[in-house]
């Protein structure tokens, strides 16, 4: 997969705001389509033993749920843990798998958030206009504004507002579990959103795309964790 946009990264806290705010007004939340035939699925792991963070890309095509293309890559976590900033921390990480990619998807959905952020861009929507792509957040935890109580049925969803507007929708992916957090990334609506993830539930907790990469990235990090043999030293190099 080739970028249009390519990024400059940096690990300085308030460079990455400045960039943060700088790219929050080129946030689309208008679809250019619906429905998608390829879906990829994005995650993110970190070792246990040193700075390294791991990164797994699926793309599925819809609605068979076929696994077309699945790529990984490793990298140095070297940004700091700030909340809100997360594009920075994992992105160096996601690009070099994305840059290994083959099939090009219609839609990424990325375990992180989308316009449901403090400054209405996430990891979703930036990575969406660096891509310059429709991009959805999906995740397990709210970062900003109220959620609306959600019914107990599969597919049932309930506003998320950040002030007196509708950011996301919190979703009932399956009973007897807690919600997931859905929000447009770029070139989406909440709508879109919400009925992507929500075709794309298989059963489980996670949206399929989003699943198989959690469990190939945790399996990928405990790999890498389980044979970890420490710093290199002049005996062991």
């Amino acid at each position: 997969m080739k970028f249009s946009r390519p990024h400059i990264w940096t690990d300085d806290v308030r460079e990455a705001e400045r960039i943060q705010d700088k790219y929050r007004s080129e946030v689309i939340t208008k679809p250019e389509k619906t429905s998608f035939r390829l879906v990829g699925g994005v995650d993110v792991a970190y070792s246990k033993k040193d700075n390294s963070a791991f990164a797994v890309i699926v793309v599925l095509k819809v609605p068979e749920m076929e696994l077309i293309e699945k790529v990984r890559s490793q990298g140095e976590v070297t940004f700091p843990f700030v909340p809100g900033l997360f594009f920075f921390r994992e992105g160096p990480t996601i690009f070099k798998a994305l840059s290994r990619l083959k099939f090009v998807p219609d839609c990424f959905i990325f375990d992180g958030h989308g316009i449901d952020h403090p400054k209405g861009i996430g990891m979703a929507s930036q990575m969406g206009i660096m891509l310059e792509m429709p991009t959805i957040g999906c995740t397990k935890k709210l970062l900003c504004g109220t959620a609306e109580p959600v019914d107990d049925n599969v597919g049932d969803s309930a506003p998320i507002y950040n002030g007196n507007v509708e950011v996301g929708r919190t979703i009932r992916s399956r009973e007897g579990v807690k919600p997931l957090y859905v929000s447009p990334g770029h070139k989406m609506d909440v709508e879109t959103a919400v009925k992507t993830v929500i075709d794309l539930l298989r059963g489980y907790r996670l949206p399929e795309p989003l699943r198989l990469a959690h469990i190939m990235v945790n399996k990928f990090r405990r790999n890498y964790d389980n044979n970890f043999q420490g710093p290199a030293t002049m005996n062991n190099r």
